[in-house]
């Protein structure tokens, strides 16, 4: 009886090492996949879907070949895959704001939607110039606007919650109903927000900076923010 009991820990240890191993392999699983969505987001980005390979993401990840059917099935599935992850990265970090927009208190008043939009513009600005992975997220995003396909339909999808977000908080601004003039000054206004992320060598150059930090980016925001008032200014004859 003394020798089973003194079995049953190294029983239980092998079991423990059992268990343990199925996870190491779904974290080395977790973190190749991450690695082709980081290295495809580069390459896309920069050659566009047609001029990129899955040799060359593959590569560019330290993986096989094979690592890229294993997990998305395709070239295609990974490059909607890559829409995905854009699509959730920036939702991520503009989403609380747009909830918090999104309630009936935040547009009760044409001051409170003025806030709103100026809370929302406010995020956009502080996202797509003060974080890192922008400048990968912007090349890709661009790219698809040049030759749109299926990821651009889930690009487009987080696009238009902001938009429609942006536009109904307009319309009580102006106290007035949607039409292609307020269209049109919504996506002014948040227009003004993407010409210094998608030309930002333009105005690093003509501003004489060689960066956009925190003074730069609270210069831009400042100023953005006195347009946004200057195109929604008034009300419609």
């Amino acid at each position: 009886m003394k020798r089973e009991k003194a079995l049953k820990p190294a029983a239980n240890a092998t079991s423990s090492r059992g268990d343990t191993e199925p996870r190491r392999r779904s974290d080395r699983g977790a973190e190749t996949r991450a690695q082709l969505i980081a290295a495809a987001l580069e390459i896309f980005g920069r050659l566009g879907y047609e001029g990129a390979t899955t040799r060359q993401i593959a590569k560019a990840a330290d993986a096989n070949l094979a690592a890229i059917v294993y997990h998305f099935g395709s070239k295609e599935a990974l490059h909607l895959a890559v829409a995905e992850h854009v699509a959730k990265s920036i939702l991520a970090r503009i989403g609380p704001t747009l909830a918090s927009i999104s309630t009936p208190e935040a547009t009760a008043t044409p001051e409170a939607a003025r806030a709103a939009l100026h809370s929302l513009v406010g995020t956009m600005v502080d996202v797509l110039l003060g974080s890192a992975d922008a400048e990968r997220w912007a090349r890709f995003i661009v790219r698809e606007q040049l030759q749109p396909n299926a990821a651009f339909d889930v690009i487009y999808g987080f696009m238009e919650n902001a938009m429609s977000t942006a536009l109904h908080i307009a319309t009580v601004i102006l106290d007035t109903p949607e039409d292609d003039e307020i269209r049109l000054r919504t996506l002014t206004v948040l227009g003004q927000v993407l010409v210094f992320r998608v030309a930002q060598t333009l105005v690093l150059r003509r501003m004489k900076w060689t960066a956009i930090g925190d003074t730069e980016r609270a210069m831009i925001k400042q100023v953005i923010l006195q347009n946004l008032d200057a195109i929604l200014e008034g009300t419609k004859p």
